[in-house]
């Protein structure tokens, strides 16, 4: 049996207890909503719920790199540490 939406965000929120801090409060309620949304539409979730879900997900996972003192700017943060030619 596989998980719904919304219990394999929980299965994400609780792999790691930085998501559970204060501060990402407003991030887990907004992707628990959506994930919520998507699971309510089944087959039927539009292009703009399951963009608007992915989305979300980027976020927490930015901000779980942004505690870990990663670059916020993902594949750009990468390119701008690479050394430039003299």
């Amino acid at each position: 049996m596989s998980l719904s939406v919304s219990e394999s965000l929980e299965v994400t929120i609780g792999s790691d207890p930085r998501l559970t801090q204060p501060r990402n409060a407003a991030l887990i309620s907004l992707c628990r909503l959506l994930a919520r949304q998507v699971d309510d539409a089944g087959d039927d979730a539009s292009t703009r719920l399951t963009a608007a879900y992915l989305s979300a997900l980027k976020d927490l996972n930015r901000a779980l790199g942004a505690e870990q003192g990663g670059t916020a700017g993902g594949k750009l943060g990468e390119l701008r540490s690479v050394p430039r030619p003299a």
